[in-house]
């Protein structure tokens, strides 16, 4: 997980120095960015299984299970707010695709 981690980050920090430049390299960034979003929800589903396992063989309240559960498993909630930060920065390149071809 941390490898997809560090290959998000390292795509982001491109596209954020503009040293793209071109709609091909655009495109590249965001193949790359768009894989590595599925390859993370595939971590997701993983943690969430583990998660729903904790809640389900917590013994006291549904409410008290979510707690230990989001304790015992953080990965969860980080993995859903990274995945939503990499969509962000997916249609923000995008909209860049679109508008350099508008303008081309």
């Amino acid at each position: 997980m941390y490898e997809v981690l560090k290959k998000i980050d390292k795509i982001v920090e491109a596209y954020e120095s503009g040293e793209w430049q071109s709609v091909e390299k655009l495109t590249r960034l965001l193949r790359g960015l768009t894989t590595a979003n599925y390859k993370l929800s595939k971590f997701n589903i993983e943690y969430h299984s583990i998660h729903n396992s904790v809640m389900f063989n917590h013994g006291g309240s549904v409410a008290s299970g979510k707690i230990k559960a989001d304790q015992e498993v953080p990965e969860l909630r980080m993995l859903r707010k990274i995945m939503e930060a990499t969509d962000n920065v997916i249609w923000s390149i995008r909209s860049e695709i679109s508008i350099i071809k508008r303008e081309n």
